[in-house]
């Protein structure tokens, strides 16, 4: 501000020295900055972070395609046991799911008003990329612990923008229905390498806890459907309450997605600002690994971070001063395969703590939601006798909540069974 940077100004579509901007006074002109500057540089930041991460990964997925042909073919898995029933579940359903899934794409995006050309070049595009670059991606989360999420979507941001913005004529697109295309594409892939990635976090959690695999897919693909019902009905009333005007949701990286859309479509923002942030997410990256979370960390505001801050530096002092030489002492004791056990089992306990919070937090976000909603149902929702009446219902919402977990725990024998009920599965077999 002092300098009197110039920032972009949509309206005008020109760069205004930010001090015109000073009639509000000082404090606007500090979040303008933020909003124009800031997060521009922040958004470069997240995209070279992402980008470079994945190429800094190259050696772990050069291979990457005979693995995939070996799994197919079933060399080195054993899916069905003779007398103990499936252990894996079987890879042939990928094939099928893949044309079932590219078919369906085609029909709805043709079905919503788009050329039947522009759809299949969309199906296809989005079919090899979530297959290959999630493969790529779920193999570097499986070895490193790290998902390359933001850069592979970039990607795939980047090929359908290249396709459908230098075909338009031929596909019979506009500029915004190009967007929009390669916005639904990567919000796709995001989901589902996303979800794969959580997917092999449950596997290597499961694992230590006797799961199968079978099991473990079983359920997930059981929970895929009545999932995305409930996701697009949730995406379908956010979406509503954006267009309107009615919240406000930051969502870095989704942000990150359409701001660099919009200034390499419509050729409208700071490119040297965002190169000025892909350079620094590259850095980050290569001094630190961490340029993604550094781009996140500078978008996000501190009411936002320092939670994060104050939760990171929590776990890792736990670690140095707690975690690490309990481990060492194992290690000198019992060798270092009861060491990384012990590790392993220990740093799950955390985890399962983290998921508690997560699920809990939530819970009460839901809640507060139903209480809000029922706010605007009430004449007078200040009245002292409705203060009560919601305190009562929110203690009684509470209680029945954890009530049934208990009961569905209780029920497949999480709590309450005893110690030779409690055999794991994987040590029977």
């Amino acid at each position: 501000m002092w300098f009197n940077f110039p920032i972009y100004d949509a309206i005008s579509q020109s760069n205004i020295p930010i001090q015109q901007y000073a009639g509000s006074g000082g404090a606007p002109l500090q979040m303008i900055a933020f909003s124009k500057a800031v997060r521009t540089i922040a958004i470069g930041a997240i995209v070279g972070g992402g980008m470079f991460g994945l190429a800094k990964m190259y050696k772990t997925f050069l291979n990457i395609f005979s693995d995939i042909g070996g799994a197919l073919k079933g060399e080195g898995s054993q899916e069905y046991m003779e007398g103990k029933g499936w252990y894996e579940w079987p890879l042939k359903h990928i094939p099928i799911f893949m044309i079932l899934t590219f078919f369906s794409m085609i029909v709805i995006f043709t079905l919503g008003g788009f050329s039947i050309l522009a759809s299949l070049i969309f199906a296809t595009v989005l079919i090899l990329t979530t297959f290959l670059l999630g493969a790529i991606a779920v193999r570097v989360m499986g070895e490193t612990g790290i998902e390359p999420v933001s850069g592979t979507s970039f990607i795939v941001l980047l090929m359908l923008l290249g396709v459908f913005l230098n075909a338009q004529d031929l596909l019979d697109l506009d500029t915004q229905d190009s967007i929009l295309l390669g916005l639904v594409g990567t919000t796709v892939f995001g989901s589902a390498i996303s979800m794969s990635g959580t997917v092999i976090g449950d596997y290597k959690n499961s694992l230590y806890i006797g799961n199968r695999p079978y099991h473990i897919s079983k359920g997930n693909i059981m929970g895929v459907v009545p999932g995305a019902i409930i996701g697009a009905g949730v995406a379908i009333f956010l979406s509503m309450q954006l267009a309107d005007g009615t919240i406000e949701l930051l969502a870095p990286q989704a942000n990150a997605f359409a701001t660099f859309s919009v200034i390499f479509a419509e050729k409208e923002g700071d490119l040297w600002l965002l190169l000025l942030g892909f350079l620094l997410g590259m850095f980050v990256e290569w001094a630190t690994g961490m340029g993604t979370s550094f781009g996140l960390g500078m978008y996000l505001t501190v009411p936002y971070t320092l939670p994060m801050l104050i939760g990171g530096y929590a776990r890792d002092r736990w670690e140095d001063t707690k975690l690490k030489p309990r481990i060492d002492k194992i290690k000198e004791e019992l060798g270092s395969n009861e060491a990384e056990k012990q590790r392993a089992l220990i740093l799950l306990s955390t985890f399962m703590v983290a998921a508690g919070l997560l699920t809990g937090e939530a819970f009460f976000g839901t809640e507060s939601s139903i209480l809000s909603f029922l706010d605007t149902l009430v004449a007078d929702p200040f009245s002292t006798t409705w203060y009560v009446g919601r305190l009562v219902g929110f203690v009684a919402l509470n209680l029945g909540i954890g009530y049934l977990i208990y009961w569905l725990f209780k029920r497949a024998g999480v709590i309450g069974s005893g110690p030779e009920e409690a055999i794991l599965d994987a040590e029977i077999s």
